[in-house]
């Protein structure tokens, strides 16, 4: 892993994010949002024409005791059903990223995301443009790929077992469109010979743990480099163990290890209890790739951004701060982290005091980034075939 960048270096990232013209857009609807508008604008773009026609129609005003409304699946042979199908800094990427977002939007009355409104487009394009332009390394070129998927609302994340059985749930559409949007990009998009690794924030983790539990033909040999689930719920090392008997995937447990699932739920370490966290919690620490409780080595205090969200701020708005350490909790299956304590992270408390969950990715972007560069080069000193 490349050194700890300096603050200035850091400094001119961040600013690059905040006066992006996408983060505006961005902010203005915050990580999780307010309720949809119920009769968003549906988009038009290379949509089927039967489903042009419908969205023009006169929309009904939606009742209250309306029935569910699940939309159809996305095709994936149309474009429109990507937020991001191959997006790179070169044509010749060092490895590819398939990526599922984080759970973006809260509608109770329409609880199942849906890709044709426009709105819907807009938050999942942009929250991807701001993830991974801390996540781009030109250095070290990825192509990424990230489909839309049939998402449930913020309501329905927070009611949900993450103990039970998911395919009983709301959550059980976006797995089926992680499943379904894997296969196209394993079928037509995946070069054989190339590293991919997986990227899932939240509800997009626990839709790429689904993927890799049911897909025995994710293997090392196949590309699959590494999974980082940050923000997966309550999974713990015995459990994760018993789901990939008898295959080469496994907990990692080091920063260069390949075929490995990545799991963090970042916290205060006077944080309370929370839906994602469980005793004995399956934990690494994304900065030191340690699963005990080393403290990450940093010289002088990282500098980080994070999301901030204030009843008396813009959503979304971010703030830089600096890390002052972290540590992974095995007792407590948590990352804990430690900031100044001017730097609230969130004050209303939205998801409870110290539940940093918005910045799993975030907080650690630099060093995801270095790290995904390593275990792909890693994965390729193991597996790629000499041309």
């Amino acid at each position: 892993m490349k050194a700890v960048s300096s603050l200035s270096r850091f400094m001119r990232t961040l600013l690059a994010v905040l006066f992006c013209p996408v983060f505006f857009v961005f902010v203005s609807c915050s990580f999780f949002g307010p309720d949809e508008a119920e009769t968003p604008e549906v988009s038009t773009e290379a949509e089927p024409a039967a489903e042009t026609d419908a969205a023009e129609q006169p929309k009904p005003a939606v009742e209250i005791n309306a029935p569910l409304v699940i939309p159809p699946a996305p095709d994936y042979a149309n474009p429109a059903s990507w937020v991001r199908m191959g997006a790179g800094d070169s044509i010749l990427p060092e490895f590819e990223v398939f990526y599922i977002y984080p759970t973006l939007f809260q509608n109770k009355l329409r609880p199942v995301m849906d890709h044709r409104f426009d709105r819907i487009r807009t938050k999942a394009s942009d929250y991807i443009d701001l993830t991974f332009g801390l996540l781009t390394d030109p250095v070290h070129p990825l192509k990424l790929y990230a489909p839309f998927v049939r998402q449930a609302d913020y309501s329905t994340v927070l009611e949900t077992d993450f103990a039970s059985d998911l395919n009983d749930t709301l959550l059980q559409y976006g797995i089926e469109d992680t499943k379904t949007a894997f296969q196209y990009f394993m079928k037509f998009f995946h070069k054989p010979g190339m590293p991919y690794v997986l990227i899932g924030h939240s509800q997009g983790a626990s839709d790429l743990y689904e993927l890799l539990r049911t897909t025995p033909e994710i293997t090392p040999e196949s590309g699959f480099a590494a999974a980082y689930l940050a923000g997966l719920p309550k999974k713990t090392a015995t459990e994760i163990g018993r789901d990939f008997a008898g295959r080469e995937i496994r907990l990692g447990r080091a920063g260069g290890d390949t075929g490995v699932i990545l799991i963090w739920n970042t916290i205060a370490k006077d944080a309370g209890d929370n839906i994602f966290t469980v005793p004995g919690g399956a934990v690494i620490n994304p900065v030191n790739w340690k699963t005990d409780d080393t403290p990450a080595d940093l010289p002088e205090s990282q500098a980080t951004g994070y999301y901030y969200v204030s009843e008396k701020e813009p959503a979304g708005t971010f703030k830089a701060s600096l890390l002052n350490g972290v540590h992974a909790d095995p007792a407590r299956g948590a990352l804990i982290v430690n900031l100044p304590g001017d730097s609230q992270y969130d004050a209303s408390a939205q998801m409870g005091e110290g539940i940093f969950h918005a910045n799993d990715i975030f907080f650690f972007a630099e060093f995801l980034r270095d790290n995904m560069v390593h275990r792909a080069a890693a994965w390729r000193g193991e597996y790629a075939q000499p041309e």
